[in-house]
């Protein structure tokens, strides 16, 4: 759970980078406008920002995957799922697309924006 906690007061650390909570049927895509570390309370974290907010049981969170995955036809996304039995989906952490520019159009590849997956990746991956 320690290392879980670590992940998420990162991620939260990180403005540019976009929650989604849930991974079934429904998800709620979130910015992390004034986002805030997690606060830890019975073994639950809330995790808040501007017009949002989550809890999220940490002893569910069996699995974290950093995941490069195609979306969109052809464009790529980076990002850290949090899961449970591997096949239920908690969050997930978008890490700023590359292909993408600050207005969410299409541009140039910009290698600091994988750059930052990368060594989150490489640090902290399991």
């Amino acid at each position: 759970m320690e290392n879980t906690l670590d992940l998420l007061k990162e991620l939260t650390g990180d403005p540019k980078v976009m929650w989604v909570v849930g991974g079934g049927s429904v998800v709620s895509e979130n910015h992390a406008d004034g986002i805030t570390q997690p606060e830890v309370h019975n073994g639950w974290a809330t995790i808040e920002a501007d017009n949002w907010h989550f809890h999220l049981q940490l002893e569910k969170i069996d699995g974290i995957q950093f995941v490069e995955a195609t979306s969109h036809g052809d464009l790529k996304s980076y990002y850290v799922r949090f899961s449970h039995n591997w096949d239920e989906t908690l969050v997930r952490c978008y890490f700023p697309n590359p292909y993408l520019d600050d207005d969410e159009k299409r541009t140039e590849f910009q290698p600091e924006k994988l750059r930052a997956f990368e060594e989150a990746r490489d640090r902290l991956g399991r």
